[in-house]
């Protein structure tokens, strides 16, 4: 389970996306993994108008995969549903990698926006 850290770490990433703030969320994941342009056109490409989610949906935070990394750090590997105004919670999924790089302090990477994985 992600630490309450974690969690807030992913609300913050979801509230920029849901602005729309992709330059924002190239400069807070320092562009490791996805640009903000490959972050506006997966959202585009989607069709979709995200919203923020109701609180309770980051319960449905799914860690896929925890691991040891450098200096005894955690990486969590992680995805979670996007809702949009058209359908609610959508078929969109948000997959991250956050690490705790100190007691409480995380770094985020977005691995991918896209359709949840068939399974």
């Amino acid at each position: 389970m992600l630490p309450e850290e974690g969690v807030n770490a992913v609300r913050v990433v979801v509230g920029l996306l849901v602005r729309g703030d992709y330059e924002e969320l190239e400069t807070l994941t320092e562009g490791r993994r996805l640009s903000a342009s490959e972050m506006a056109g997966a959202v585009t490409a989607s069709g979709l108008d995200l919203i923020s989610p109701p609180d309770d949906a980051f319960a449905d935070l799914e860690v896929t995969g925890i691991e040891q990394v450098s200096g005894g750090e955690r990486a969590f590997r992680a995805a979670l549903p996007l809702w949009s105004a058209q359908e609610g919670r959508s078929a969109l999924v948000l997959r991250l990698t956050l690490t705790e790089v100190m007691d409480g302090v995380w770094t985020v990477e977005v691995d991918g926006i896209g359709e949840a994985l068939p399974g």
